[in-house]
């Protein structure tokens, strides 16, 4: 395996790990699984891109990795009164917004790919 897919797996399996101890550290309730599903998504989208394009999939896990991190210890350490509710929604809008991105972008690259 080539070292640069071996850093961006570690940064893929880094982020889930992050994805997983949120996930664990909340309580449990239709918001966490919400949470858990955009997620898995975005790093799933993320994978799917890498095939197509290392660079590009090597930017969004770094993007992804640091604005989760950001929120998850918002949403871990400062979620006093109703601020628990804002860093969830942030991270779910975000998670979810970065998976619409890539998908419309494996779209249009499938159909570059088809028309060449």
């Amino acid at each position: 395996m080539k070292l640069r897919n071996k850093r961006f797996w570690i940064l893929w399996i880094i982020g889930a790990i992050m994805a997983l101890s949120v996930c664990l550290c909340s309580s449990w309730s239709e918001d966490t699984l919400l949470l858990v599903v955009a997620f898995v998504l975005s790093l799933i989208a993320i994978a799917i891109i890498r095939k197509f394009r290392y660079r590009t999939a090597l930017c969004n896990i770094i993007f992804w990795l640091g604005y989760n991190a950001v929120l998850s210890y918002g949403l871990l350490f400062k979620s006093d009164g109703g601020a628990g509710l804002t860093w969830w929604f942030y991270m779910l809008c975000l998670n979810t917004l970065q998976f619409i991105v890539l998908a419309v972008y494996y779209i249009i690259l499938i159909i570059e790919k088809k028309n060449q």
